[in-house]
């Protein structure tokens, strides 16, 4: 079942029927359906899928190229030992034909390095693109290198037609991969997977996503129990700094600025640290946040771990696993549902959610046409003002400050939280003695008669409304 992706599809679908050659270029990490989008677009146009293999030598890469090739064009091409002469054998033998050339995992038919992006420009401007029809898609799981040295590489810099991050599913194209499911339980589902649409097909499958958990990610031939270690090898190796920043950033669900993360992963603050950050940032594995009115150079920079299925992992998977191999406790997430730790980071994944939807907050509140800057606020207590943890505002052009404070609970919302939020506005207004500062209350749970009577809230905005 194909969801959503409709802007992605019509994109790559308008390079496609170009007559002129172009160049797409789609990354995204692994799960995420960058094939599945690739297949729908291309829909019956004559298309050749070229699959790179994971940690095999060049010429592997090259042998496989020409099996699959071979194999497709039905029509063998000659054994040759280097990537001009292969892809001058496929040039050749297309024959002049109108083919789309998709090259999946490029990262692993490069084996890493720019040997074959320099070639493949060569050839690709010189041979291949000559034929009307023609479009060539690099597609890559490993989104540093397909940035770095693809996107920005001397070879296809200016050159590239088109480029598509694939992310997961927003609220609304996940309630469409879980039809006839409830908000709740479509909430619960975003909170877990983050939207990896491979994710969501797994738990739709089963009586209910709770279950569905319980099955995959708590039972000994559980999809998800190796699913961790199967992405970090393929996008890191054995790298160990990388592993030691994920769990540092996983015990600290609000973040930490570089100097404590490296201090708390135990590693050099170096050089190399901004490169790792960089490579887990690009992977979408964790962000950088900055305070709304602080600039991108700022110290007061924070990183927190964004993946929201990562985040679950080391929550609740990772020092259950020996557990979870042997077969034990057939309920385990039943029970770990019911615990404070659980509720907690439910608390904070809602608030992940809320944030990846800033733009539809903003369009339901009504102000999406109004210049804005969006981001959390945190400061210290200093110069006799308390410290304060925002984690979602819009900085308007209007004259306002619209703060956001987000709950996610069975039991009714009260007036006890408007003195927490107060508190908040109070510094804020302190600190922008200029703004208007306006309250709203994102939530996903019932609130009291008392609050809804108040009118302390500007909007009251339910999470139902994120899924439409």
């Amino acid at each position: 079942m194909f969801v959503g992706r409709e802007e992605e599809v019509a994109s790559l679908r308008a390079t496609i029927d170009s007559k002129a050659p172009k160049v797409a270029l789609i990354y995204g990490r692994r799960r995420i359906g960058k094939t599945a989008l690739i297949r729908k677009a291309i829909g019956k146009e004559p298309a050749l899928f070229i699959e790179g293999l994971e940690n095999r030598p060049t010429q592997a890469q090259i042998a496989s190229f020409l099996d699959q090739a071979s194999h497709q064009l039905r029509r063998r091409l000659p054994a040759v030992t280097t990537w001009h002469d292969a892809l001058l054998a496929l040039d050749k033998a297309l024959a002049g034909r109108r083919m789309i050339l998709v090259l999946d995992e490029f990262q692993w038919l490069a084996n890493y390095r720019q040997e074959l992006v320099a070639t493949l420009k060569m050839v690709w401007e010189n041979h291949l693109s000559q034929k009307p029809g023609r479009t060539l898609i690099l597609c890559g799981s490993i989104a540093s290198f397909m940035t770095t040295k693809v996107l920005k590489s001397s070879a296809f810099y200016g050159r590239t037609d088109l480029v598509i991050h694939l992310q997961g599913f927003r609220l609304a194209e996940t309630a469409r991969m879980l039809p006839r499911r409830g908000v709740q339980e479509v909430l619960d589902a975003q909170c877990f997977t983050g939207g990896v649409p491979k994710y969501l097909e797994l738990l739709s499958a089963e009586p209910s996503i709770s279950l569905g958990m319980e099955k995959h990610a708590f039972r000994p031939d559980g999809y998800f129990v190796e699913e961790y270690d199967r992405i970090f090898t393929s996008h890191f190796g054995g790298n160990a700094d990388f592993q030691r920043l994920i769990r540092a950033l996983a015990a600290a669900p609000y973040g930490l600025n570089r100097r404590d993360l490296a201090a708390s992963a135990g590693v050099d603050e170096g050089g190399m640290l901004t490169q790792r950050l960089y490579d887990l940032e690009a992977a979408g594995f964790i962000s950088s946040q900055r305070p709304f009115d602080k600039g991108a150079e700022t110290r007061l920079l924070r990183y927190h771990l964004s993946d929201p299925w990562i985040s679950f992992y080391h929550a609740f998977m990772r020092t259950r696993l020996r557990r979870i191999r042997e077969g034990g406790r057939k309920d385990l997430f039943t029970a770990i549902r019911q615990t404070g730790a659980f509720r907690s980071w439910m608390g904070r994944a809602f608030e992940l959610v809320c944030m990846r939807h800033s733009d539809l907050i903003a369009r339901r509140i009504g102000f999406e046409a109004v210049d804005y800057d969006v981001g959390p606020w945190f400061r210290a207590p200093r110069g006799g003002v308390e410290g304060v943890q925002i984690d979602l505002a819009y900085d308007r052009s209007d004259g306002v400050i619209t703060l956001c404070e987000m709950k996610r609970q069975i039991a009714p919302v009260g007036r006890a939280l408007i003195s927490e939020v107060e508190r908040k506005s109070n510094i804020l207004r302190q600190v922008f003695p200029r703004r208007t500062i306006q309250p709203v209350l994102v939530l996903d749970g019932p609130v009291s008669r008392d609050l809804e009577m108040d009118g302390y809230f500007f909007r009251i905005l339910q999470a139902a409304e994120l899924m439409k």
